[in-house]
């Protein structure tokens, strides 16, 4: 009975392993296919065939054209996590080209500091975050708080986040990533925390903490589904700054009010080279746009399902089958 058992057992597993394997080899293929057509594109398609764990030669292959394909779009913190996770199958000289180009965005930060960053925020996690929070008061840059915020964000630490911000909440140039990080953990965490914000009202604040508060308003009416007055508070955040920011996720609400019209004529989408949403936005709203996102749909279905993208299947009806 024993042995039966462990027969069993190992051929579901063999089972399973081979699914996934030709799972990723169906996704790479599909991917190498819409190249052909667009670049952009292939990227969901390449990294949706990485989550089903290739091995060998076809991981290798699957990791050598996202690489690539980051690096010709401009994803340069995708880049820098595949780099990471995949070290012996992308060059270093390949991944020096990271941290030169995010040296330039955060100047005058240097490389070194920028790179110890990254790594402690890459380690954090909520009960054990030590490092980073010495290394990052050591530093006492916001510029350097705001480079691990985003890691931490892609990471999904939002706990992470609210620990290092409270040790040292003089480096919050924001409201943004404390407030980000607030809703991700919760509704209601959020709303408190926008009372709190609101509440002080002695407070003199730049343009792009006003956008910023008016941005995470907007997520909280999302949340509570009071879309009419999400795309209101998002809309008027891009009067403060971030104004693309601003166009999107009011685009995103007032999708989901079925409100399509007012987006494609109170907003202009452009065909985007580094973000594939904005240029699905454009290929909606263009005259002819029926023909024009046909070929993505393979695509689409993948964007679709990522968080904040649901309203995708709005947009595109019968891309979510």
């Amino acid at each position: 009975m024993k042995i039966f058992h462990l027969t069993f057992v190992r051929f579901f597993l063999i089972l399973f392993l081979f699914s996934s394997s030709v799972s990723a080899n169906s996704y790479y293929e599909e991917g190498y296919e819409m190249e052909q057509l667009n670049t952009l594109f292939a990227i969901s398609l390449y990294e949706k065939a990485l989550t089903q764990k290739p091995s060998g030669k076809l991981q290798k292959a699957v990791v050598s054209r996202l690489f690539f394909l980051y690096k010709k779009h401009g994803k340069l913190l995708d880049a820098l996590f595949l780099g990471s996770k995949f070290p012996s199958l992308i060059p270093s000289k390949e991944r020096s080209w990271i941290w030169s180009h995010l040296a330039e965005i955060y100047k005058p930060i240097g490389v070194s500091e920028l790179s110890a960053t990254y790594v402690h925020a890459s380690k954090a996690s909520a009960d054990k975050f030590t490092e980073l929070s010495e290394h990052l008061k050591s530093s006492n840059s916001q510029k350097l708080y705001e480079f691990a915020s985003i890691i931490l964000l892609k990471r999904k630490q939002y706990k992470v986040i609210l620990s290092i911000y409270a040790e040292n909440p003089s480096m919050a140039k924001t409201p943004l990533f404390i407030g980000i990080s607030e809703f991700k953990i919760g509704a209601d965490s959020g709303k408190e925390f926008l009372k709190t914000i609101l509440g002080e009202s002695e407070t003199e604040r730049s343009d792009q903490e006003k956008s910023d508060i008016l941005y995470l308003m907007g997520v909280y009416y999302r949340q509570t589904k009071e879309y009419d007055l999400s795309a209101r508070y998002f809309r008027m955040s891009g009067s403060f700054g971030s104004k693309p920011r601003a166009d999107l996720e009011t685009t995103k609400s007032l999708v989901i009010q079925g409100n399509t019209k007012e987006m494609c004529t109170t907003f202009k989408f452009g065909n985007s080279s580094t973000d594939e949403i904005e240029t699905l936005l454009h290929y909606y709203c263009s005259p002819s746009a029926n023909p024009s996102w046909k070929p993505y749909e393979p695509s689409i279905r993948i964007l679709a399902e990522r968080e904040g993208n649901e309203f995708l299947n709005s947009l595109f009806p019968g891309t979510n089958q």
